[in-house]
């Protein structure tokens, strides 16, 4: 007689379907191919962009730790980052998400256009994930880090009963030759949506699946020639962190391997992804960032006392220059009468607050700092405001 769980598994077939040419799904897929070929970068300068992109970094790894059940707010996190926390603390909650962010460095690293993605490409991934974490049931660490597992597991509150382990090997590789054989181009997004499902049904590891497979599909979106290495940021995470139980109910819905309900999953998450984009590219609008981003956060600084009268006139004038950035002579002129000594205070207080960086090591040119200081709470005031973040980045 089979046991519940043998009776509850279900071997579905990893399949490239396609959605009709006249469906939703077909013209997402359009819009996205327009996207992916658009041309981006230049306008924004390069060091007020890779500030940008280190927030939305954060952000994709607190997001993909919080649909796990990490309970750090992004409110917590802002102030844990602004009193300069260590990315290698022994603090769990916070080395989870700096666990994550060290995966999306190593992806940039070693993963471009084309790249064929390798088994050692995913267990050093997972390595980083769940490095120097406690194990289950205390924290979500793995007992076989960057190894698939050797053991059956269960998935919490799931239906689903995830392969026996010595299947695993077979689903695993026939995965990595999914994701990397030659197919039509216009296939590509289909190929990452449904290797984000098959990744998640395998459970190729002990622990540390969920953050895994999120990563990947930020790994597979590089792989596609998103240009994330040449001017866009992406937070795929966001997509499904805007609403978990419905990541959770659609992902349920594809494991029928019901054709109609795996294309459902697909349009899902590619919906979600153009959203994303369209949304995350406005931040490559020199303007957009002046005006929206950079000025209103400033003036949250202000209004907060985060920042003085004086020191809000300064990077008010600095970020509202075509290039987002002022030589020390020009910084003085925008002091004005001060003495020079008094003058040359003022710009040491705002180099010592981060709020103003040089441009070169002991250069005289010099742009606004906001990732490491007070100024971040208001940047990501603003993002929220302008619906950059979801909301579920800040509920209990």
């Amino acid at each position: 007689m089979m046991d519940k769980e043998e009776v509850r598994f279900k071997d579905i077939s990893l399949k490239l379907y396609k959605p009709k040419w006249d469906s939703r799904l077909a013209s997402i897929i359009v819009e996205l191919e327009k996207l992916r070929v658009k041309r981006i970068g230049g306008p924004v300068p390069p060091y007020i962009f890779f500030q940008l992109k280190e927030i939305f970094q954060w952000l994709e790894s607190l997001g993909s730790t919080r649909i796990e059940g990490n309970r750090t707010t992004l409110a917590e996190f802002v102030e844990r980052i602004i009193e300069g926390i260590p990315r290698d603390t022994g603090e769990e909650r916070m080395r989870e998400i700096f666990n994550i962010d060290k995966a999306i460095e190593f992806i940039e690293k070693n993963i471009s256009a084309g790249t064929k993605i390798t088994r050692a490409h995913i267990s050093e991934i997972h390595k980083l994930i769940v490095d120097k974490l406690s194990f289950p049931p205390r924290g979500e660490g793995s007992r076989h880090p960057g190894e698939l597992r050797p053991i059956n597991v269960v998935i919490k509150k799931s239906s689903l009963t995830p392969p026996d382990s010595t299947k695993v090997p077979e689903y695993f590789e026939e995965l990595m030759e999914f994701i990397n054989r030659t197919v039509d181009p216009k296939d590509d997004l289909l190929v990452a949506a449904l290797a984000h499902h098959r990744m998640a049904w395998i459970h190729p590891f002990d622990n540390g699946n969920g953050r895994m497979v999120r990563v990947f599909t930020y790994a597979l979106l590089i792989k596609q020639d998103f240009q994330v290495k040449t001017g866009r940021i992406l937070n795929p995470t966001a997509i499904f962190c805007m609403d978990r139980e419905k990541y959770y109910g659609m992902l349920s819905r594809a494991d029928t391997g019901n054709e109609r309900e795996v294309l459902d999953w697909c349009e899902y998450v590619l919906t979600g992804l153009k959203g994303e984009i369209e949304k995350i590219d406005n931040l490559l609008n020199p303007k957009y960032v002046t005006e929206k981003v950079l000025l209103p956060a400033l003036s949250f600084s202000l209004d907060r006392e985060h920042i003085t009268q004086r020191e809000y006139g300064i990077l008010q004038a600095l970020v509202r220059t075509d290039e987002m950035r002022l030589k020390s002579a020009d910084l003085e002129k925008v002091i004005g009468k001060e003495s020079p000594v008094q003058r040359s205070r003022i710009i040491k207080r705002l180099k010592d607050k981060g709020m103003l960086r040089p441009l070169k090591e002991g250069g005289r040119i010099y742009t606004i700092g906001f990732v490491n200081n007070y100024l971040l709470r208001g940047i990501i005031k603003v993002l929220e405001e302008n619906k950059f973040v979801p909301k579920s980045l800040n509920e209990r």
